[in-house]
């Protein structure tokens, strides 16, 4: 599945948000992505719950992911950015983490 692959990918900036921001644990990853990538936002999450189980640390366990996918057009607001911005399809970013510090 092209989902599983690109959490892989998407891991090991995952988790060196989590240490850059100090986080103990981390209770939920919020994520937008484009509808041009061809993927399940559900399927994406779960394989996200694949690649936590590779972090021995326990800051992952119970994580909730939460993926928005966008179609092009629609308005999409990245983080940092004042206003939004119509959707080129091809997004893919971390919008937010939350956890315990």
């Amino acid at each position: 599945m092209h989902e599983h692959g690109l959490a892989r990918e998407l891991w090991p900036q995952v988790r060196q948000i989590a240490e850059n921001q100090g986080f103990s644990r981390v209770n939920r990853i919020e994520m937008t992505v484009g509808t041009l990538h061809g993927v399940s936002a559900d399927f994406l999450a779960h394989s996200f719950e694949h690649a936590f189980e590779e972090d021995d640390t326990g800051r992952f366990d119970e994580t909730t992911v939460a993926v928005t996918t966008v179609d092009p057009g629609e308005p999409v607001t990245n983080p940092g950015a004042d206003a939004p911005q119509a959707a080129n399809g091809w997004e893919l970013m971390i919008t937010r983490i939350e956890g315990d510090k």
